[in-house]
């Protein structure tokens, strides 16, 4: 006659027939009069003194089963829907590692500082709680009530340390006004009558008896009021202090700025900057020495057309200037300037009919011919190239000195004008 398995709750897990063998769950169940039941039996309690030790799961398992996971050495409990880890809790009062083998998510509980740490394969990491600086030194959510709105909360983020509480900054959604003993913090370091919360981040010190901007602000509200001197102490603006031991202080004077297209205009129309030019334009530049990165003094001069980079130009033509056509010609003005590090007579025209003709210093130049390293050149007869100088040539028809040999038929070489 078969037998019924109830489970402790009463519910029914396996009706078990005569003779027969039940594997309903991971341990198998035996009929009455089964023969052999010794083997069975026997393995069903090794079953349960190794808690279904495996790689892989138990395959038909019931509520509250255990398994130890032979490859994480983690023990697993079936919660009638997944199996879920059990961690292992090691209770010391100083750092397990290296006493025992420890897999990733087992903790520790530190008996000396009452602290709860997790493993992550090499070491034991904090979970908490914090003490000592980490819990005095940081970010607090509370709220504050205005004098001017009786009993409506206000509600900030304050960073807070010390042992009591000292608030140095919040961080409000919007303006109001506190008073001494209202704040959910006891001490208020600076307070003396109203207090001003701006909107936005105001550190304690930044202003008290209702004007916070008379004090000198430190920090608060928008980008427009983020930064500002304390002109009570410093009247030429910001103070920079240096990181050496001379402790050297430097101000940092305020600039009045506006910005019309790309164009920044400092202290009204003087002084000017263009970012996308890169040029820094005004008046008048008073200093010792000045330096550049190109290496030539050009003027604007105007032409009869455009002339390419390096051409030789002679004073002439519909214009001021035109291309040299004559050798050694003594009318000659210079060369067409690339990048000039000196331009004079900026004002002549901006168009490419006023080029910059380049009066003193090295630049490309359009040579013809064998040109010798070091050797004068002239004008040549063919249109806008130089070439070297001959004996009996008139010296006031010189351009330059070639800085490079040439042997080709024409080119480019640096000439020193």
């Amino acid at each position: 006659m078969p037998y019924i398995l109830n489970k402790t709750n009463g519910s029914i897990i396996a009706t078990v027939q005569d003779a027969a063998l039940d594997t309903t769950t991971d341990l198998t169940f035996l009929g009455k009069n089964y023969a052999g039941y010794g083997e069975v039996q026997n393995e069903n309690f090794l079953k349960l003194l190794e808690n279904f030790s495996n790689t892989s799961a138990p395959t038909k398992p019931i509520e509250g089963q255990l398994w130890f996971n032979s490859s994480s050495k983690k023990i697993n409990v079936y919660d009638n829907t997944n199996w879920k880890g059990v961690a292992n809790l090691e209770v010391a009062s100083s750092d397990p590692v290296g006493t025992k083998n420890f897999t990733v998510g087992d903790l520790w509980f530190d008996s000396g500082s009452a602290q709860l740490y997790g493993y992550n394969g090499s070491n034991f990491v904090l979970v908490g709680p914090q003490t000592g600086d980490d819990v005095t030194a940081n970010w607090r959510g509370s709220r504050e009530f205005s004098t001017l709105e009786p009993n409506t909360p206000k509600y900030n983020i304050k960073a807070v340390i010390g042992d009591r509480n000292e608030v140095i900054a919040v961080v409000s959604h919007e303006s109001y006004t506190i008073e001494p003993g209202t704040s959910s913090f006891p001490v208020w370091d600076g307070i003396t009558g109203q207090e001003i919360i701006k909107k936005g981040i105001t550190l304690v010190g930044s202003g008290t008896s209702g004007n916070s901007e008379a004090a000198g602000v430190y920090f608060w509200g928008s980008a427009a009021h983020s930064l500002r001197s304390n002109t009570s102490t410093y009247s030429t603006g910001i103070v920079a202090t240096s990181n050496t031991n001379t402790n050297n202080a430097y101000a940092v004077p305020f600039i009045n700025a506006t910005t019309t297209g790309s164009t920044t205009y400092i202290d009204g129309t003087g002084l000017t900057y263009n970012p996308s030019t890169k040029t820094l334009a005004t008046s008048i530049f008073d200093g010792v020495a000045t330096s550049a990165y190109y290496a030539d003094l050009a003027e604007r001069y105007a032409a009869d057309t455009e002339y390419e980079v390096g051409t030789v130009v002679v004073i002439g033509g519909s214009k001021e200037i035109t291309v040299t056509h004559t050798h050694a010609d003594i009318s000659v003005a210079g060369i067409i300037s690339q990048h000039p590090a000196y331009r004079m007579n900026s004002g002549a025209g901006t168009d490419e009919t006023h080029p910059y003709v380049a009066l003193r210093g090295r630049v490309p130049c359009k040579v013809i011919g064998h040109i010798k390293k070091g050797a004068l050149l002239v004008t040549s007869s063919y249109p806008g190239y130089a070439e070297m100088m001959k004996s009996d040539d008139n010296p006031n028809a010189v351009i330059g000195k070639a800085l490079q040999s040439f042997d080709g038929a024409k080119g480019i070489i640096e000439v020193l004008v």
